[in-house]
């Protein structure tokens, strides 16, 4: 039989402790994108966006897919619009009045798939 080394009370109250936080840690770093935000100013215009989720990110991911797997630039920028531009609320026609699209859009897609 193999000797088992005996801890103290406070040692394995300790340890425990560090157990339920790593466990704790973890569990927040899995959920850190859902609902993150972050301001991004583009030509004087500051944009608010929040992100989905690692879900509703793959479920973008699959409605914006065209024949033979290509990316429809509408479809990605009507997706952005809806469900990580939180403020101020924009479409295509906000586009048209103000400047910022492309340079708002590439903010979007790249916190989209950071989370950052």
């Amino acid at each position: 039989m193999a000797n088992k080394k005996k801890h103290s009370k406070s040692t394995e109250q300790s340890n425990k402790a560090a157990l339920s936080y790593l466990k704790q840690k973890s569990e927040v770093d899995r959920m850190a994108k859902l609902g993150a935000k972050k301001e991004v100013e583009v030509e004087g215009v500051t944009y608010t966006f929040q992100h989905p989720g690692t879900r509703a990110f793959a479920q973008i991911q699959d409605r914006i897919q065209v024949e033979g797997g290509k990316m429809s630039s509408e479809r990605m920028s009507e997706e952005l619009f809806k469900h990580v531009i939180v403020e101020p609320k924009v479409d295509f026609d906000y586009f048209d009045e103000h400047d910022g699209y492309e340079e708002v859009i590439t903010e979007a897609m790249s916190f989209l798939r950071s989370g950052k």
